[in-house]
């Protein structure tokens, strides 16, 4: 009884909000692409965040990254939330990732790749889930794929692979110290990373039908090629019916990007739709 009666006048504290270091890989090559992923970035409504930016490009580069964030209008609430890193060249993008880890002082981190999409509630979205269901790792179950030369969408349905690899890879959010080594490659990294994390018996939840909080951009200067991509998108493409009963939300979610590209159609089964309502420029 009395245990009751102190549990009433003295609840239980909600816990602390952890600390998502978000790390960036990235090159001089893809610099108009990477001011867009720090923007969303730093529209993040999810708080106790920070980004690391690495690269192995020249001094040009980073001097000129670092006055973007320094000056970038999108950038100017959250400086000190912001680190570039430049390390030795030369090294594999696997190695990189690893270097990222390492520097990274959240207790959670995820991935953010330099040009990809991030809706505003990403983070959040992605941390209560992991939270809720008490698992070290989190990961998106679908996405947004995006064609920018042809102006289309796609929403992945990943679900469709067998259990447990049943989730985009790239969407990883997990706890700091949970973390595998990447494999030392120059792609496919995080599918050993992801092997690996199954291997080791950590808990890992999966975030379903909220696709639009991610967009997996095609631009023609990926590390994979367009095959790849077409390939993605052709056998895991979400049916019309599910597309046309998300409509809604669809048209709400993508108005609250920055600067999306300006995409005419969303592919769904085997026909193409407008894509929902007006893009912010």
């Amino acid at each position: 009884m009395k245990q009751n009666i102190v549990r009433a006048i003295w609840p239980e504290s909600k816990p602390k909000p952890m600390q998502i270091s978000c790390l960036m890989v990235t090159q001089a090559s893809r610099f108009e692409w990477v001011q867009l992923a720090v923007a969303d970035f730093c529209a993040q409504t999810y708080a106790e965040r920070d980004l690391l930016i690495i690269h192995d490009s020249g001094t040009g580069f980073d001097d000129a990254l670092k006055h973007w964030i320094a000056t970038a209008s999108a950038c100017a609430k959250e400086l000190k939330r912001i680190a570039v890193k430049r390390v030795p060249a030369g090294q594999t993008l696997g190695a990189l990732r690893n270097q990222s880890v390492q520097m990274a002082t959240g207790d959670l981190v995820c991935q953010w790749d330099d040009d990809d999409r991030y809706h505003p509630m990403r983070l959040a979205l992605q941390a209560e889930k992991l939270r809720a269901a008490d698992a070290d790792f989190c990961f998106l179950r679908d996405q947004l794929h995006g064609f920018v030369s042809d102006k289309t969408l796609c929403w992945d349905d990943w679900n469709v692979e067998p259990y447990p690899l049943n989730f985009v890879q790239g969407t990883l959010l997990g706890k700091r110290d949970k973390m595998p080594r990447y494999p030392e490659i120059e792609r496919g990294e995080d599918t050993g990373l992801c092997l690996a994390i199954l291997n080791e018996g950590h808990r890992v939840t999966r975030l379903r039908h909220h696709g639009w909080c991610y967009i997996y951009t095609f631009h023609g200067d990926n590390v994979w090629g367009d095959q790849h991509h077409q390939s993605i998108s052709s056998t895991k493409r979400m049916p019309l019916a599910f597309v046309v009963g998300k409509s809604k939300e669809l048209r709400a979610r993508l108005a609250e990007y920055i600067n999306l590209p300006g995409y005419q159609q969303i592919l769904a089964g085997n026909s193409g739709i407008p894509v929902p309502g007006d893009q912010r420029g």
